[in-house]
């Protein structure tokens, strides 16, 4: 049953004996329970020795409700009104129920009259409020709120209410007069604040929003909900110690290791990957071991290129956990980013006899089978998979070892032969364009890429490797801004398609702008070379050498951490080189 069907606030009526008392009492333990064919079998005995007592029978009523027989609630009722039409109560139940039935006329007219018998019971208003805003009379719902408030003024609970169900609806403008209400009427009502609060981040007011969770915390202030949900809202402000603060109180509330996982989710929400693994890797020192957990934890430290610890995290993930194969194949390759080849290859190896026809196992095996050294064997495990069951994945990788073995001209063969089968394959088509990029030839590979794109117009990949590689040529930079602000409408969190809009920017002499969309790149990407480096290029045209410098060298960093990061040959002795012209223009003055 909805809401609407609730317990009403009935005055006690007299019983004819004590026998129906007690019957009546055992009804109400059951009903509190939850067993309500027990609670009906127990009002029928009450009824038996006291028949027609307006609280039995409404009472019944409501366990029939309850139970979905809203006919014979109906007909109860209606027996009932008959004989006492001036029952509130069963006025009240009656429009409940016919709510429930969708009869709003016939509820809001039985609701009606549960008022008028007694204006200072809220519980007809909200439901009346309920029926209106059903029918798609906002304006009526609070007329309906609004007489409550006269009829009690002191009772916020309606304007709160309804305040609430408005905010979940979208409609702010009524909800945040609704709920600022219930605030002047009770200061101490925490629970609206947080409504306000959040009602005023959905409109874009932060420091209201910020002020509103204050508040609540004055009233309430260990509630976790709250002081999370407050970090959160320093962290989207840019104001880390204010956030750290909220956190902080968070988890020293209580030992529960859930506690900093939550700290955790707020921080991975904003992007803030460190900060994230902090508290991911406390929980889990606690001894909290929920699969998600430790999936995320093995995201993070993936993220951050610590492949050690992304690949103990990963292992922690149940077999019974539904992303349990993800987090093996994410281990597995892992280990092997991190140089321990036995470990990767034997994953792999095992995951392979339970799934050997699956594409990404076979081209991860591969793949750690190339760091190891055994190149051969890598090329002959894929050209064996391919010759078994072809697929647009497995040739891909089989073009990426190519090039990366300096075989351009052999991958776009590969890929080019596989096309004229399934000329419409975006997969195929893609890695096309990016095999004729990777050989040298721009105009062919453009040209691949709308190629795709007239296939799959929405393809946000295509759409920026276009942009990008047009700002790397200075050339069409009007097409190449609005191909990637497209991609980024579709995929507004990538830190690749920023750091083209930012390059876009850069190419057109509007460092600023370029300052901008690459540091927030850098902050989706914390450790991707190429943004970092082109952030430190965006910093050095603005005449802020210090925060080139420390963005070249967080570039290089990263690099030598995992060479095979590299975006181009050279990339490290550029950055090299970009520091010491630095320094060198430093020394000088």
């Amino acid at each position: 049953m909805r809401e609407a069907i609730e317990s009403s606030q009935a005055p006690e009526e007299p019983h004819a004996s004590s026998a129906s008392y007690a019957h009546y009492l055992r009804a109400r333990i059951a009903h509190l329970s939850g067993e309500h064919r027990r609670a009906l079998d127990e009002l029928r005995l009450a009824l038996a020795t006291d028949p027609g007592n307006p609280l039995l029978v409404t009472s019944l009523a409501e366990e029939y409700a309850r139970l979905s027989e809203l006919d014979r609630a109906e007909r109860e009722l209606m027996v009932l009104l008959e004989h006492h039409p001036n029952y509130q109560p069963a006025q009240l139940m009656m429009g409940k129920v016919e709510y429930e039935a969708h009869k709003p006329a016939l509820a809001a007219s039985h609701l009606r009259r549960a008022i008028r018998l007694t204006p200072l019971d809220p519980e007809a208003y909200l439901v009346l409020a309920q029926v209106q805003l059903d029918e798609g009379a906002p304006d009526e719902a609070v007329k309906t709120i609004e007489a409550l408030g006269a009829a009690a003024p002191g009772e916020p609970t309606g304007y709160r209410r309804l305040g609430l169900v408005l905010a979940e609806k979208g409609d702010y403008s009524r909800a945040e007069k609704l709920l600022s209400k219930a605030v002047e009427i009770d200061r101490a009502d925490a629970e609206s604040w947080v409504a306000l609060a959040h009602l005023f981040e959905l409109t874009g007011r932060p420091k209201k929003a910020e002020d509103a969770y204050d508040q609540a915390l004055v009233e309430d202030p260990d509630n976790r909900d709250v002081l999370i949900a407050a970090g959160r809202l320093a962290l989207s402000r840019n104001m880390p110690s204010r956030a750290r603060a909220y956190f902080d109180r968070v988890v020293s509330l209580s030992d529960d290791p859930s506690l900093g996982a939550r700290v955790a989710l707020a921080y991975l929400a904003s992007h803030q990957f460190a900060s994230a693994a902090e508290f991911l890797d406390g929980a889990r020192a606690a001894g909290l071991r929920e699969a998600h957990v430790s999936f995320y934890a093995g995201l993070v430290h993936e993220r951050l290129l610590h492949y050690s610890k992304a690949a103990e995290a990963y292992a922690e993930v149940p077999s019974e956990a539904e992303m349990f194969q993800d987090a093996q194949l994410r281990r597995a390759s892992c280990l092997s980013m991190a140089g321990d080849h036995v470990a990767s290859l034997s994953l792999f190896q095992k995951a392979l006899a339970e799934q050997p026809d699956q594409p990404l196992l076979t081209a991860g095996y591969s793949r750690a089978l190339e760091r190891s050294g055994a190149k051969r064997e890598a090329e002959n495990i894929l050209t064996s998979a391919i010759e078994r069951h072809s697929s647009p994945e497995l040739i891909a990788a089989l073009a990426e070892l190519y090039h990366r073995n300096g075989r351009s001209r052999q991958a776009v063969g590969l890929l080019s032969e596989a096309l004229a089968k399934t000329p419409e394959d975006q997969t195929l088509l893609y890695a096309l364009g990016a095999a004729y990029e990777r050989s040298g030839d721009f105009e062919q590979s453009i040209a691949q890429m709308r190629l795709l794109l007239k296939v799959n117009p929405e393809h946000a990949a295509a759409m920026n490797f276009i942009g990008y590689s047009l700002a790397e040529k200075s050339r069409d930079l009007d097409e190449a801004e609005r191909l990637v602000k497209r991609a980024l409408e579709l995929e507004p969190e990538s830190g690749s398609f920023l750091d083209s809009l930012g390059w876009v920017y850069f190419r057109r002499g509007q460092y600023k702008r370029a300052v901008e969309a690459l540091e927030r790149a850098a902050e989706l990407d914390p450790e991707e070379p190429l943004i970092i480096e082109h952030l430190g290029d965006a910093y050095h045209r603005t005449g802020k050498k210090v925060q080139a410098a420390q963005a070249y060298r967080r570039a290089l960093k990263a690099l030598i951490a995992v060479p095979e990061l590299q975006e181009q040959k050279g990339q490290r002795q550029g950055l090299e080189r970009k520091l010491k012209m630095l320094s060198s223009a430093s020394s000088r003055r």
